[in-house]
Parts: structure tokens; C-alpha cells; sequence
């Protein structure tokens, strides 16, 4: 994916060195850069996220080992197992759920959360090959 020059694209105005905009999207003499689309400003701040991260994940995660993922999805197993047993159990009181237990519910409810987010941010970073997992090939 081409990268675009925002900020020669912003001074438009001023003449750009033609070093500073890739060649595709250099004006033509005499007319200004074509304004960029929605989609290739996403694109482009999707790149820079891309090209930000990989040297903090480099220097925390460097390479994965898939028994990680493995002990990622267990834990998040067993406390959505927890959550649900602990939900029936309340429900079969036949009372009114106490504070206590609306707590421990809402406790254990942020933690699956935070699991699961963790867990997609770490698929994101594999399939966009922003970390390395022993033993798998890169596309």
C-alpha cells in the first residue's frame, strides 16, 4: 500500500518538491493534487497505525508462542464458564439478586470483556503480521 504525504498534500498551496508526493500522485503542471478521498485517508492513518506499532510490539511481545494462545483462550473459557454457572446459580435462589452478587456478576463481566478485547487486539496484530507466531509462515 502507497503512503501519501499528508503534509505536502496540505500545503498545496506552496509548490511541493516532487520528492516529497509519490509519483502517482503528483499534479500534472499547472493543476493542484486531487483532494484524497475518505477512503484513502483511512487507509493511510490504517498504514501509520500499522507502521507505529510494530516496534513497541517488537520490544514487548517480539514472537509468540502458540501455546500463549492456547492458555489465553482456556482463561477466557473458564471464566465465561464461571460467569454462566454463577448467573444459573443466582437465578435458581428464587430471590432478589443481592448487591454482592450483582458485583461479582458485573466484576466477572469486565474481566471476559477485557479478555476478549485482548484477545482480538492479539488476533489483529497476527493477521496484519505486526508479530510473528513460532512456527506459523508469513503470507
Amino acid at each position: 500500500m502507497s503512503v501519501i504525504d499528508f503534509i505536502a498534500v496540505r500545503r498545496r498551496q506552496d509548490e511541493p518538491k516532487s520528492e516529497e508526493i509519490p509519483s502517482f500522485f503528483q499534479p500534472k503542471p499547472g493543476k493542484p493534487p486531487a483532494p484524497l478521498t475518505a477512503s484513502q485517508f483511512t487507509r493511510h492513518v490504517t498504514q501509520i497505525i500499522e507502521d507505529e506499532m510494530r516496534r513497541p510490539l517488537k520490544r514487548h511481545v517480539d514472537v509468540i508462542d502458540p501455546r500463549e494462545m492456547i492458555d489465553l483462550a482456556k482463561m477466557l473459557a473458564e471464566l465465561k464458564a464461571k460467569y454462566i454457572g454463577m448467573t444459573l446459580t443466582i437465578a435458581s435462589n428464587r430471590t432478589p439478586m443481592t448487591d454482592a452478587e450483582l458485583e461479582q456478576l458485573r466484576g466477572m463481566r469486565v474481566k471476559i470483556q477485557e479478555l476478549e478485547a485482548a484477545y482480538n487486539e492479539l488476533n489483529e496484530a497476527i493477521a496484519s503480521q505486526l508479530v510473528e507466531v513460532r512456527g506459523v509462515m508469513k503470507e
